[in-house]
């Protein structure tokens, strides 16, 4: 079981962990709905270090990572992020990545934990009529997500002269004060130069930022955040890092995306840019968007029961689909859920989820589940 380097810390800090994709990672401290509610009321720390780095540089890559990505990133400014679909030649998704575009015009995508390893041997075997540098820096990097409203606040008292408040959404820019303090520190230096970066990308649907650190030096600069917070941000687990995503109805890798899927069917095709010439996989998710057979509804249920990934979706003791994410909302204070149907079945308005043996009652609903408040204008 792989571990990240603030394993050690986070039992210290009385941390429950749970297997995810290999690696041993903290589901929650204090508890998942007060980590919940910490995060889009104020603001929390996760560590994410067991997400993947891969950088991709050389005479070709805008348009190899073009050829090779869903979404188009010809037109990214220098700093700018885009996410989207790596698909393999039946339209399935091999991981839904962020790219960015780095300011030495290189590329810089964050990968899903459990398919690091395959998408970086994927971009290569992808790569050989392409004049590219491929490295997998997930060895290198750690990962911190700051999440809640109140993240820009919080950051831009560590990092003064890194402007934080001026980092657009999905963009990324270097750590000024990181990179000085560490200068001639570092056992190991990032080979492309950039060895402290901010992204102002998140996985919670609130504002927030995402650090990429190098590992030998993530603890100290988790404690220093901490300690230095006036209590006001709180360690995150999983946990609260699921029942978020959920609420905001974003997708996960294995739930709601897989390699015999297709992003068409989880309704994601806003990240898919038809009108390229070309990427991997776009003649099968050409025929998919003509013929769709499959639906990602959004569902609550009546009660406060909890659907769970896998559970069977039925209208009248007939099988239409199935869970794909499930929870209890502390929000809405009541089970909520996506799933995937036949097409001819998702306009149902009410239908039942089986949960233990019994028919349990849920209604469509529209994703996201809640509302955010927005108290940053430039946000």
């Amino acid at each position: 079981m792989k571990t990240t380097p603030l394993y050690k810390l986070h039992r210290t800090m009385g941390a429950r962990f749970v297997d995810f994709s290999g690696w041993q990672m903290p589901v929650w401290f204090s508890g998942l709905n007060k980590e919940h509610m910490k995060v889009r009321e104020s603001v929390g720390i996760f560590d994410v270090s067991h997400m993947g780095e891969i950088e991709i540089a050389g005479p070709d890559s805008e348009n190899y990572v073009n050829y090779v990505f869903t979404n188009s990133i010809l037109n990214l400014s220098h700093g700018q992020a885009r996410y989207g679909f790596l698909c393999n030649k039946s339209g399935g998704v091999v991981d839904d990545v962020i790219v960015y575009k780095m300011i030495d015009g290189s590329f810089f995508i964050c990968v899903n934990a459990g398919n690091t390893e395959k998408v970086n041997k994927w971009l290569l075997d992808n790569s050989r009529n392409y004049d590219v540098r491929i490295s997998n820096l997930s060895d290198f990097y750690g990962q911190l997500a700051i999440q809640g409203p109140k993240s820009i606040d919080f950051l831009e008292k560590f990092f003064l002269d890194s402007d934080i408040k001026s980092i657009k959404k999905y963009h990324i820019s270097s750590i000024v004060e990181l990179e000085e303090k560490y200068k001639n520190q570092l056992k190991w230096s990032c080979p492309n130069g950039n060895n402290f970066l901010v992204a102002r990308t998140g996985y919670t649907g609130e504002d927030g930022f995402e650090l990429f650190v190098p590992n030998e030096r993530i603890e100290e600069i988790y404690k220093n955040l901490i300690k230095n917070s006036d209590s006001n941000l709180s360690p995150c687990g999983l946990g609260a890092r699921d029942t978020l995503r959920i609420e905001m109805g974003f997708p996960l890798y294995g739930n709601e995306l897989s390699e015999d899927g297709s992003p068409v069917d989880s309704g994601l095709e806003k990240f898919i840019d038809m009108n390229k010439e070309a990427f991997i996989g776009k003649t099968h998710i050409e025929k998919r968007i003509k013929d769709r057979k499959f639906s990602l509804i959004g569902f609550k249920m009546r009660n406060k029961i909890i659907p769970r990934s896998g559970y069977k979706i039925l209208n009248k003791d007939k099988l239409i689909g199935h869970v794909t994410s499930g929870t209890f909302s502390p929000i809405l204070k009541k089970g909520i859920g996506l799933g995937l149907v036949d097409t001819g079945s998702s306009e149902l308005d009410q239908f039942n989820i089986e949960i233990r043996n019994k028919h349990e009652e849920a209604y469509k609903a529209s994703y996201p589940f809640i509302q955010l408040r927005r108290r940053h204008v430039g946000s």
